[in-house]
């Protein structure tokens, strides 16, 4: 209504329509010309009065002369002659304009009224209400609708819920503003908003429980009821409740160390659902700077609050865990509530490993587990070092890109340097689990070198083709040209580089490349730490035996360079003369193979790591082994009057690194030079096998079996009609090729059938057996 009273006042002022002589207004040729066509149509003219007409135009024309009179003008008598001029040349002009547009009003309010006389005539009386707006009684009224659920009747009807007014009704959804100039102004308010919101959160969450009040079971109860709450609000919805993470984190404060264990696994809870899988680095001064729009910001503070929140909760994890090992020297600290900060410890590291602060988790892990004999085996101290150790071990063997494994290693062979490797064994035994087996197929040091040896010689190859087609100065320069790329090609090369390099990051997957540059770094530092240890001339804390297991483990990744003088080193070892103490090497007694200096175990890992090596990439050197046989016969005498063999706190039993050494020495790829030998371990095996347990017994019994079908002379020691040998079996000699086994039998299966475990007795009974079958099918041949 404002807008059109505008435009009112805006229209020029009324003229009077020059009149005839008759008071007939003037009629344009248009009109004429008009009327003349249409005269058909126009017969309902007549019945019109023109008078009636006439007088309500000049009514209109009166009001809107008198609605735009212009203001009066003084008389000319009070002007000058400058200002009279001025004047007249200020109204000549204002009087074309008014003309001129009182002319066009004219043409306007003419066509205006002709229509409306038109209509009038046309449809007389309705036309008026014809115009207005009409306005509909509803015959019924609209029925509201209800979200609730329609009831059955006795009848088996079904009927409508009818609306009532507790019934809220759902606000219609506002449509997004448009953003203007004032989004600026939003994105600065979003840290007050967000912090607003928050400091009501948390004044909501309701006043401290007075301790003094109550006892400690209604404390304790009152404290778990609000961390419910609080973690519960939370995980609703993070972005607008993560204030409440204070009331977690004072709780977890808490003088009760109860309260404090349940505050401690609360935020555990909770910051295991919300936090992402990836990590949120710290904004630079140019992102910073940049304008944004609302949701991202909201977004960066909801980042950022969360990344603070994260850190509060981590340092109280890493004080709990100080705390508790204060252990040793104060038998008061509080150690149930370390092991809880352990366990979050690991597992947020397994749920969320690429996220933020995952290296300082990773060294207040390291810190717990990597300690020296005498903390591992206190009873108290025991469980902690434990739960820290497991989620390590579970880290290796979930990591698929291999960095994180890579971080530990790192940081475990750092703390084991700082403590001068006087450290427990299990300290090393997580490095067991890593997945560089199947990650590693070689040394990738080795094979860099095989690949460029394999690219040098395709080159040279290419070269000589070229010359034994063109001869002269222009092959050769064409052959050069071969062996280097152009400035074009290389160029291009490196364009496509980063095209693939682009693509494997916009797929997420961690290539091939990748796995074994983490995987290659892991290896390496892994076999520093075990060289340095193998260097070391005083075994203390008993780290060898972990060592030569994760060189056994790992032998076929051992670079070719390392063969020579790890293979003496591994000798020395299990002869006791290196890594038994200060001056080992001086005193040992080179006459005897068997050394009481170190264990069975040690040795029969040094045999293995051994074997490993040449059933490898060893197999190009020509390296005897013959020292690891003699070794081995030697040990089976000692190992057969071992109780623990079937018993032991390490990985592997020594029955299984027994027979595991038996089996590559003598079914395995290794070649055996004399029959001689083979019957020597055959004889001793069986000799040691009533001795053993039953489980060993049993595995003794079904190698003899296995070695009997690969090598058919050894048919001789189950017969007894022929001497197969002359001379005497020296059962005492600790040298397999001069004991002269042919010399006997093995009677001792006689004896294992009447074992006193069914298992042993059922296997002799079917080796002896087959032996029979074996001997009835020669003689027919």
């Amino acid at each position: 209504m404002a807008k059109k009273k505008q435009q009112q006042q805006q229209q020029p002022p009324a003229v009077t329509v020059p009149m005839d002589e008759s008071g007939d207004e003037y009629l344009s040729a248009e009109d004429i010309d008009f009327v003349q066509q249409n005269a058909e149509n126009l017969g309902f003219l007549s019945s019109v009065n023109p008078e009636s007409l006439l007088n309500i135009k000049k009514e209109t024309k009166e009001k809107r002369v008198k609605r735009k009179a212009k203001p009066a003008v003084p008389p000319p008598a009070e002007l000058t002659e400058s200002e009279d001029e001025g004047l007249v040349a200020e109204d000549s002009d204002s009087d074309m304009e008014i003309l001129s547009e009182s002319e066009e009003e004219k043409d306007y309010i003419n066509s205006k009224e002709r229509r409306a006389l038109k209509r009038k005539a046309m449809f007389g009386d309705e036309m008026g209400y014809e115009q207005n707006a009409r306005s509909f009684v509803q015959a019924e009224k609209k029925i509201k609708e209800t979200n609730k659920l329609p009831i059955k009747t006795a009848d088996g009807r079904l009927k409508v819920a009818e609306y009532s007014d507790n019934d809220e009704e759902p606000e219609p959804e506002s449509e997004p503003e448009p953003e203007s100039e004032a989004s600026g102004e939003s994105e600065e308010s979003a840290d007050e908003s967000l912090e607003e919101t928050s400091e009501e959160i948390e004044s909501d969450e309701g006043t401290k429980p007075d301790r003094e009040s109550m006892t400690r079971k209604e404390y304790i109860i009152t404290q778990q009821k609000r961390l419910a709450a609080a973690a519960d609000a939370i995980m609703q919805n993070p972005e607008e409740t993560l204030g409440k993470l204070k009331t977690l984190q004072e709780i977890s404060e808490d003088s009760d160390p109860r309260v404090k264990r349940l505050g401690l696994l609360s935020q555990l809870a909770v910051f295991g659902d919300i936090l992402p899988d990836y990590r949120i680095r710290e904004l630079t001064e140019k992102e910073k700077e940049m304008r944004v729009t609302k949701e991202v910001r909201q977004q960066r503070v909801y980042e950022e609050r969360l990344v603070r929140s994260y850190s509060a909760f981590l340092k109280q994890l890493f004080t709990a865990s100080k705390r508790a090992m204060k252990i040793f020297g104060n038998s008061s600290a509080d150690i149930e509530t370390g092991i809880v900060a352990a366990r979050a410890l690991g597992e947020l590291i397994n749920k969320h490993p690429h996220f933020n602060f995952r290296k300082d988790i990773l060294s207040a892990l390291v810190d717990i587990y990597v300690q020296p004999s005498s903390r591992i085996n206190f009873a108290p101290f025991t469980p902690m070092a434990q739960t820290a150790r497991l989620a390590i071990l579970r880290l290796f063997r979930d990591d698929v890109s291999g960095e994180v494994s890579q971080n530990a290693v790192i940081l475990a062979s750092k703390r084991i340097k700082r403590l001068s490797y006087r450290v427990d064994p299990s300290a090393l035994r997580p490095w067991l689990h890593l997945r560089l087996r199947e990650e590693l197929r070689q040394n990738p040091d080795d094979r860099k070198r095989a690949e460029e040896e394999q690219k040098r010689k395709e080159q040279r190859r290419e070269q000589q083709k070229l010359l034994k087609r063109k001869k002269g100065s222009a092959a050769i320069k064409e052959a050069k040209r071969a062996l280097h790329m152009s400035k074009k090609q290389a160029k291009t090369n490196k364009m496509q580089q980063e095209v693939d390099k682009s693509m494997r990051e916009a797929e997420a997957e961690v290539s091939r490349e990748e796995r074994e540059r983490w995987y290659g770094e892991t290896l390496k530092q892994v076999f520093i730490t075990y060289f340095r240890i193998l260097k070391q001339k005083d075994n203390i804390g008993g780290l060898l035996p972990a060592v030569l297991e994760g060189l056994a483990k790992y032998a076929h990744l051992i670079s070719v360079e390392f063969f020579v003088d790890l293979f003496q080193l591994l000798k020395k070892i299990m002869r006791g003369q290196h890594g038994v103490g200060v001056g080992a090497e001086d005193t040992a007694d080179d006459g005897d193979l068997v050394s009481f200096r170190i264990s069975s175990r040690t040795s029969l890992l040094c045999i293995l790591t051994a074997l490993h090596i040449l059933t490898g990439q060893g197999e190009a050197l020509n390296l005897d082994i013959q020292d690891f046989f003699y070794q081995l016969y030697a040990l089976l005498p000692p190992l057969a009057t071992n109780p623990q063999i079937e018993a032991t706190r390490m990985s592997l039993l020594e029955s299984d690194l027994l027979f595991e050494c038996l089996n590559m020495m003598f079914l395995g790829r290794t070649k055996v030079s004399s029959v001689t030998r083979v019957a020597a371990f055959c004889k001793r095996v069986m000799m040691a096998a009533l001795y053993w347990p039953p489980r060993t017994a049993v595995r003794a019994i079904e190698f003899v079996r296995r070695l009997l079908i690969k090598y058919p002379v050894l048919d001789r020691l189950l017969s007894s009609e022929e001497q197969a040998g002359s001379g005497l079996y020296l059962r005492d000699l600790d040298d397999p090729d001069m004991c002269n086994p042919f010399a006997t039998c093995l009677y001792e299966l006689h004896w294992l059938q009447i074992h006193h475990h069914p298992q042993v007795q059922a296997a002799a009974s079917q080796l002896l057996a087959f032996a029979k079958a074996e001997e009835k099918k020669a003689k027919i041949a």
